[in-house]
């Protein structure tokens, strides 16, 4: 299993409606909207999903038009 830091840029004033999206996600944890513009959140990418950064990252701007930017920061694999 991977886990991630993440760190969602919005465009402005968004923040809010792209954490409800991201809440929906299994494995989302310890959302907190930190500013109108920025979300941050750990994930816990469940067991057979892609676990490349690259792909996390593409995954989760498609869910919306909304995020600008995705960073995903110190993950690990976890047994």
């Amino acid at each position: 299993m991977l886990v991630t830091n993440i760190v969602l840029e919005t465009q402005p004033g968004r923040a809010h409606s792209v954490a409800d999206i991201m809440g929906r996600i299994e494995g989302m944890a310890l959302l907190s909207v930190e500013s109108d513009h920025r979300v941050l959140a750990i994930w816990r990418v469940p067991e057979g999903h892609n676990p490349e950064p690259e792909g996390l990252s593409e995954v989760l701007r498609a869910m919306s038009g909304e995020i600008l930017q995705v960073a995903l920061m110190d993950g690990e694999e976890r047994g």
